[in-house]
């Protein structure tokens, strides 16, 4: 009797309950060879996590990436321009005024980004100048660098996001004084539950904008 073929469907169903698949989980429920499973996955098309020790894949056309060309699925996280340090140097030159370590690891929820940072400047694919007492890492290309440059020390920002719906933010307040010792991360989670899809940029963008503060456990506007 022939063994049944693994066909691009199975793949799709291997997906469709979970998203985001460690390569062991993915063998385990495809129930064919590694060889197979692989050739079908190039074929789709797919993505790593660029944290987690790049230990989990998604179809390519699952994720709907932000305007960082970022997406994450709880705390996996994936990037349109590939490995880490691919998202580093992509995210940074397309910033309008460069960034400093501490911007960039804020918005890959990454621990720690200096290290590779360190690593970008040696290899010439980022460059690095000390504005107002900080280090700020800037596009390699001379006229982009020019104009990141320009704008930090200009002290001009970045246009602010757009805010979310009232409706959203509303939810967003009432889980704030409810729970303010929380972070925008763990806010963010709590209303995913309600199916309110903010992200944590959504509700610091909302917290700038209303001058919002948490101290002490209590909410200060």
């Amino acid at each position: 009797m022939r063994t049944p073929q693994f066909t691009r469907n199975d793949l799709l169903r291997c997906f469709a309950g979970k998203k985001v698949l460690t390569r062991a989980e993915l063998l385990r429920q495809c129930g064919c060879s590694p060889m197979t499973a692989w050739r079908l996955l190039r074929k789709e098309g797919y993505c790593t996590s660029y944290n987690q020790n790049a230990m989990y894949y998604t179809l390519a056309s699952v994720p709907q990436f932000d305007d960082h060309g970022l997406w994450a699925y709880q705390d996996v996280r994936f990037s349109k321009w590939g490995t880490l340090p691919q998202t580093v140097v992509a995210v940074i030159e397309r910033s309008p005024a460069g960034m400093t370590a501490l911007e960039l690891a804020e918005i890959l929820q990454v621990r720690n980004v200096k290290p590779l940072l360190t690593q970008l400047i040696l290899k010439q694919g980022l460059r690095r100048e000390a504005v107002g007492g900080s280090f700020v890492y800037l596009a390699v290309e001379q006229s982009r660098h020019q104009q990141q440059l320009k704008r930090r020390t200009e002290g001009v920002r970045p246009p602010s996001p757009p805010l979310p719906e009232l409706q959203q933010i509303i939810a967003l307040l009432v889980e704030m004084i409810q729970h303010p010792q929380q972070t925008p991360r763990q806010w963010a989670r709590r209303l995913r539950r309600r199916n309110i899809r903010l992200g944590a940029q959504d509700i610091r963008a909302v917290m700038e904008h209303y001058q919002l503060t948490v101290k002490k456990g209590l909410l200060s506007f």
